[in-house]
């Protein structure tokens, strides 16, 4: 691309933006030094950097029809074809629109971002066609992916199992793809619960990896602390069967520096019997402040039939989990608002793939504020008072408390083999009506990310199991492991799934 030379106007407009007081005698003196520099990054402009899977597809595919879409669960229908064969030879996967499909639309829910069209795979795409998968379709996920609700997208997406009711987001199209029996298995991201708060409230099973293990190279990133894609699948085989093709490292995510090398086959976990020998149920994710009564005795109920099946479950008390709520919060304010905002979705200024056409989409902000989502607001004008006001300071905080935090968990998971808890304490609220105010809809988005969010940030894996409805509306149960404990977490679950005949 040419760049535009600076010129003294150029000096001027920036000395004043940045608070230098430069002379207005040497502005012109500045401006030859810039000009100067502009060759250089001309010249890095011709390099080719590497990068993820450019397929040379073009356009594919088309908006759904009402027939295909009674709960708005896609956003775009495909399908692509698989380039080779694997563990998911002859399944159909559905894609969250934070996701990259070389083709396909990518606007991330996101009115701003509607006409941008990536020339490149996800990795995580690669992969699964490279696994023998058929990519249905983009599956509709929450505006910018900032709600745990499912109101924000454009049509809201229903919850099959419930009409009237929140699917959970933000890959709320995943999930109702699911639980509608469009689809088996989907990808979704989760920075705050996004893939196992729309498993829960769905009845379906998600899965929020270990921190790195599944590359987030080519997805819609609000920090590289909390980024993570996973798998969501009606069964417990279809998550193990989907993390077997899109996990380990891929050389272009900074994320994944302390992922293994190894490939895992995970349908091997399946059938592993040994049985987890102790639980530990975690208080503070019960009999919270937002909780329902019936949610957290059906949670309870689902541990007891581990215990039946001869595990030690018993209560322990863990307060750092209230604590690591508001680390996490600060780092998802922070992110927002310099990262996926200021500097247009480039969450890490280490060794990464970011596109530069993303990049120039998410911009589009700048020249259509109006466009962003409400929900996203709050953490924005939040993180931008913070680091005007106080540099930044509690953002670096909750960033050298993160060691500290996973601490508590990991001394609490070399006593248990898994913790538990409910992954929402309550179940899927309702759509907001034609006359909600701005208020109802922004509140209704966030409420229930108090025992998923701590997790994005220590990084462990967790697992969403559904265990039961309340009212026809279902509740999750969540199952902690240790960092890349996968394989223990899939085979618990598909252990309590077989144990309750599902």
């Amino acid at each position: 691309m040419t760049i535009k030379h600076p010129t003294p106007d150029t000096v001027r407009d920036l000395s004043d933006r940045l608070g230098l007081n430069l002379a207005e005698k040497d502005h012109p003196l500045y401006a030859e030094l810039m000009q100067g520099m502009v060759e250089s990054y001309e010249r890095l402009d011709a390099m080719e950097a590497p990068g993820p899977d450019r397929p040379g597809r073009g356009k594919v595919g088309q908006a759904p029809d009402e027939a295909q879409n009674p709960h708005a669960a896609w956003t775009w229908m495909g399908p692509i074809e698989p380039t080779g064969k694997g563990v998911l030879d002859g399944y159909e996967v559905g894609v969250k629109d934070a996701i990259c499909v070389a083709g396909m639309p990518a606007p991330n829910g996101s009115a701003l971002l509607k006409d941008f069209i990536p020339d490149f795979d996800a990795t995580v795409v690669t992969r699964v066609l490279a696994a023998g998968g058929t990519i249905k379709g983009k599956t509709a996920c929450e505006n910018l992916s900032f709600s745990g609700h499912s109101h924000t997208s454009n049509p809201p997406v229903q919850n099959p199992n419930a009409p009237g009711f929140a699917a959970g987001g933000s890959s709320s199209g995943s999930a109702a793809a699911i639980a509608a029996g469009d689809i088996s298995m989907a990808l979704g991201c989760d920075q705050g619960g996004s893939v196992r708060i729309p498993a829960a409230w769905s009845g379906i099973v998600g899965l929020k990896p270990t921190h790195g293990l599944v590359p987030y190279t080519g997805a819609y990133a609000m920090d590289a602390t909390i980024d993570h894609c996973g798998p969501m699948g009606a069964t417990v085989e279809d998550i193990a069967r989907l993390l077997t093709a899109i996990a380990g490292p891929d050389g272009l995510d900074v994320r994944q520096a302390n992922v293994p090398d190894t490939p895992v086959n995970y349908l091997d976990a399946l059938s592993d019997t040994t049985a987890p020998k102790r639980i530990g149920l975690v208080k503070q994710g019960f009999g919270r402040p937002e909780s329902e009564a019936d949610s957290d005795a059906l949670v309870r109920e689902a541990a007891d039939t581990f215990r039946a099946a001869g595990a030690v479950v018993e209560e322990i008390d863990l307060p750092t989990h209230m604590d690591c709520f508001d680390v996490w919060s600060a780092i998802v304010v922070g992110g927002t608002s310099e990262l996926m905002f200021k500097q247009n979705g480039m969450a890490t200024f280490e060794e990464n793939f970011t596109d530069p056409a993303m990049l120039e989409a998410i911009s589009g902000w700048r020249a259509n504020p109006e466009g962003i989502s409400p929900t996203a607001i709050p953490p924005f004008l939040m993180g931008s008072y913070m680091a005007e006001n106080y540099q930044n300071r509690f953002y670096a905080k909750a960033q050298s408390l993160l060691k500290w935090m996973r601490a508590g968990y990991d001394k609490a998971l070399d006593q248990y083999d898994m913790l538990v808890m409910p992954t929402i304490p309550f179940r899927a609220t309702a759509m907001p009506g034609p006359d909600a105010t701005l208020r109802e809809r922004i509140e209704l988005a966030l409420p229930m990310v108090g025992n998923t969010a701590p997790f994005n940030a220590a990084g462990h894996p967790c697992l969403s199991i559904a265990c039961g409805t309340v009212e026809g509306r279902p509740v999750g149960m969540m199952l902690v492991g240790k960092h890349f404990g996968e394989a223990g977490l899939i085979s618990a679950a598909a252990q309590y799934e077989k144990a309750r005949g599902a």
